[in-house]
């Protein structure tokens, strides 16, 4: 059966409590260098281990596999940054970067593998995030996203899952009007009306307009202002195959599911842990 599990850009930028904004490697990862911020975070971790520097590593892996590298590279990427939130949630449990990257993080692997144990599991620490942060917008934007990557393969899917494309437009309307609005989380939403009716694509585009309209806050969200208007063009000259285009290249991890496999440089599963373990 194959299953794709939801690919989010929320993880990536969370926005950091105010403690982390002193871990190394934070003032790269807000300048956009997102290379300088992985090494410098993972030495930190290395020298003095704390759940900050490796939540901070985690999120800088996950978006330079996410959007600077493909294939082998990337999916090592991904791995060591479901390492380095194990990590983090090691020291903190609750910690609230890690918490949400690792579920996110999960459901990219879960992706690559096709494996409905890795849904699932996404699923799962996303709901247990919402739980310990009922008004948190990008925890239920993130579940938002589950709910929209699965419906989208079909009825087996939504079957053996419980994911609905309805439910997805109410947790990003529940979401929408929760305190502290990020831009990924509307980015999130952009993309899933792109792939809705000539009413959402029309609300698609004024989202966009709106989003393009505020300054970037740090050079990451400045690379997702540029990932945005080539599916803006593709929006309004209506034409199906060019949005579609423009929702794929617009997902971090785009075409994981064919890194890794036979046929390329099998690389083996991250290893999911016990249903019933701390997340």
């Amino acid at each position: 059966m194959r299953i794709i599990v939801a690919t989010l850009l929320i993880a990536f930028c969370l926005p950091q409590a105010a403690r982390s904004q002193s871990t190394p490697g934070w003032d790269a990862f807000v300048a956009g260098d997102l290379m300088a911020a992985r090494a410098m975070a993972q030495k930190a971790a290395k020298d003095n281990p704390t759940a900050d520097s490796f939540a901070l590593a985690c999120r800088a892996g996950l978006a330079i596999g996410g959007f600077m590298e493909t294939g082998e590279q990337a999916v090592q990427s991904l791995h060591q940054s479901l390492k380095d939130c194990e990590q983090a949630l090691g020291l903190d449990p609750n910690h609230y970067v890690a918490a949400l990257s690792h579920a996110i993080a999960i459901g990219f692997e879960g992706l690559r593998l096709r494996k409905v144990s890795y849904a699932r599991a996404s699923k799962r620490e996303i709901e247990a995030f919402i739980r310990l942060y009922p008004q948190n917008a990008l925890a239920r934007g993130s579940l938002a996203g589950w709910h929209a990557a699965v419906a989208e393969e079909g009825w087996l899917a939504r079957l053996f899952l419980g994911a609905s494309r309805a439910r997805a437009k109410s947790l990003y309307a529940e979401a929408l009007v929760l305190p502290n609005l990020e831009a990924p989380l509307t980015y999130e939403y952009i993309r899933f009306l792109a792939r809705g009716n000539a009413p959402d694509r029309e609300k698609a585009v004024d989202l966009a307009a709106q989003m393009l309209a505020w300054p970037p806050k740090d050079g990451f969200e400045a690379i997702l202002h540029e990932r945005l208007k080539p599916l803006v063009a593709a929006l309004k000259s209506a034409d199906d195959g060019r949005i579609e285009e423009g929702v794929l290249v617009a997902k971090p991890f785009n075409g994981i599911d064919k890194w890794g496999k036979p046929n390329t440089v099998e690389i083996a599963a991250f290893p999911l842990k016990d249903a019933e373990g701390s997340r």
